[in-house]
């Protein structure tokens, strides 16, 4: 549920929107996203190691929900979070719903589920417990060296 890993995703998004928001010669005053959607994020490399981890440790076959673990939030929560990690410029997220969102939206918009949060007992039933996604993601946004990772968004 809502992976983020290399490349686009919704947190370097929020990112260079919080960065415009910021700049005062922008004129980008606000964002709107969607506030009813719910969910964790997922990283990537935490997936890669929850896989590894099941199929090293030869947990019984079957499917395993992987996502991150901690609180369950909407999309508007988690822009929030990063335009204050980024800029401290949380304030600047409306939240919308998603039919307001969809019925303003300027092109095709994919259908997302209302709820995306998932049960991780049976992964951590294995041995492995994802991390917090809230933690993770201030470690996405700057880790250990905050200039390196600023960098890559």
């Amino acid at each position: 549920s809502w992976v983020i890993g290399e490349g686009h995703n919704f947190v370097k998004t929020m990112k260079a929107l919080s960065d415009r928001v910021a700049d005062p010669d922008d004129k980008l005053e606000q964002v709107t996203v969607v506030d009813d959607q719910l969910g964790r994020l997922t990283f990537t490399r935490d997936m890669a190691e929850a896989i590894f981890h099941v199929l090293g440790t030869h947990a019984p076959y079957g499917t395993y929900d992987c996502t991150g673990s901690g609180a369950v939030k909407s999309w508007a929560d988690i822009a929030r979070a990063v335009f204050e990690a980024a800029n401290g410029n949380g304030g600047k997220v409306v939240p919308v719903s998603t039919a307001d969102y969809y019925a303003n939206a300027a092109g095709p918009v994919a259908p997302r589920p209302v709820h995306s949060a998932l049960d991780l007992s049976k992964l951590e039933s294995t041995g492995f417990h994802m991390p917090d996604w809230e933690d993770e993601l201030e470690e996405y946004l700057f880790g250990s060296s905050e200039k390196a990772n600023m960098e890559q968004l």
